[in-house]
């Protein structure tokens, strides 16, 4: 490890056990960024339960385990004292968390504003400590926004808000997008597993998990509508609770489209490229995204998709798919039934999704992250001075 290089610290505490967006993001965005070869040195703290998901074969790049048992308040109490004794010549912090008394200069990655979250979704359906560490990061994360040398957002509808809803000037704030991993886009030439094998074809795809930011139910029905016409099955990938299961089993009871839903539960890492490239659609109904990573891989894959017309979604699918206002089913079910009674329509916007995908890379994402890390490292060098 050269000591002549600049130190630093990333604060990659967002990843945990779970595989959703902010864990993705992290974990693809610091594998790619240890492939660039940069001239710096980087210690990584990670949670001691997940520091396997990311493997270091670069001699300037540490990772350090921390206990985490509580995220607000780590950050709070402990994180000031780490990088007190770390002395990093920047953190560079990879989610929006509270970190408050920061003693070093800091960059933070915005994804989607907190408070944004509760009122388009909810937490109510949260446990009580989540729900108290929810409203703690609305309190804090405006001032540590103001604070930050610099933010990135994850979609120009992540910017906006934070210049609209935080006082934060453009000038503060650099869009960078996400990315869809390279096994999306060459799903064609994977292997097809045993567990796929159980999926029934033809099919279209959404996903329910729990999140009460997706509106599966609009699925159900818009299918519902137009099963009778389309020899597809509708598959709902994800763990969803057994009450939003039974509540979309006697939706679509109600609608006589039941022995057509297949629900496939976890879908495992090495699958999901082939669940997305083998379905004709991929159906995101949802009610806020920050950056709409699964209809960035589902384009990736090469397959046509519909997704609400909110926050960054328009930005993502651009003309790689179609959108519908939230809570127009009949206008899902129209959209649905075109493409899949027009092929050639539908082949022509699976070759556009593809082409739109290829503008979110992780390896787009971290040449763009390194460029303002640098920037601001360059300029602390040169002026020999704290930021």
């Amino acid at each position: 490890m050269s000591d002549s290089f600049p130190h630093i610290c990333i604060d990659a505490t967002c990843i945990v056990t779970d595989t959703k967006g902010g864990s993705v993001y992290a974990v693809s965005l610091l594998t790619a960024l240890q492939k660039l070869s940069l001239k710096a040195r980087f210690t990584v703290l990670m949670r001691t339960e997940v520091i396997n998901r990311i493997k270091v074969d670069n001699p300037n790049w540490k990772i350090k385990a921390v206990t985490v048992k509580s995220t607000i308040w780590w950050h709070l109490l402990n994180l000031p004292g780490i990088l007190s004794r770390l002395k990093p010549d920047l953190l560079f912090v990879l989610g929006e968390t509270p970190a408050a008394f920061v003693p070093v200069p800091y960059i933070l990655t915005i994804h989607e504003l907190p408070h944004l979250y509760r009122k388009l979704v909810g937490i109510t359906n949260k446990t009580l400590h989540h729900r108290l560490s929810h409203r703690l990061t609305e309190i804090f994360l405006p001032s540590v926004c103001r604070q930050a040398t610099h933010l990135l957002a994850v979609s120009q509808s992540t910017a906006t808000d934070l210049e609209r809803e935080f006082q934060i000037s453009s000038q503060k704030v650099s869009v960078i997008y996400e990315g869809a991993d390279i096994r999306f886009f060459q799903a064609d030439s994977l292997t097809i597993s045993s567990w796929f094998k159980s999926i029934p074809r033809p099919y279209l795809l959404t996903f329910a998990t729990g999140d009460r930011r997706e509106v599966p139910q609009q699925v159900v029905r818009a299918f519902g509508k137009c099963n009778s016409q389309i020899p597809h099955h509708l598959v709902i990938a994800g763990n969803c609770s057994e009450l939003q299961k039974s509540n979309l089993v006697k939706t679509a009871g109600e609608l006589g489209c039941l022995d057509k839903l297949h629900f496939c539960g976890y879908v495992p890492d090495n699958d999901l490229p082939v669940l997305y490239r083998n379905a004709d659609i991929y159906i995101e109904m949802s009610r806020y995204e920050g950056f709409g990573l699964q209809v960035c891989e589902a384009m990736a894959a090469g397959t046509a998709v519909i997704a609400t017309e909110v926050a960054s979604l328009p930005e993502v699918v651009g003309d790689g798919g179609y959108l519908v206002q939230l809570g127009d089913i009949t206008a899902l079910a129209q959209k649905m039934l075109f493409l899949l009674k027009n092929p050639t329509e539908l082949q022509k916007l699976s070759k556009l999704a593809k082409q739109q995908a290829v503008n979110f890379t992780w390896e787009k994402c971290a040449k763009e992250t390194w460029n303002v890390i640098d920037k601001f490292i360059s300029i602390r060098i040169t002026n020999n001075a704290t930021f």
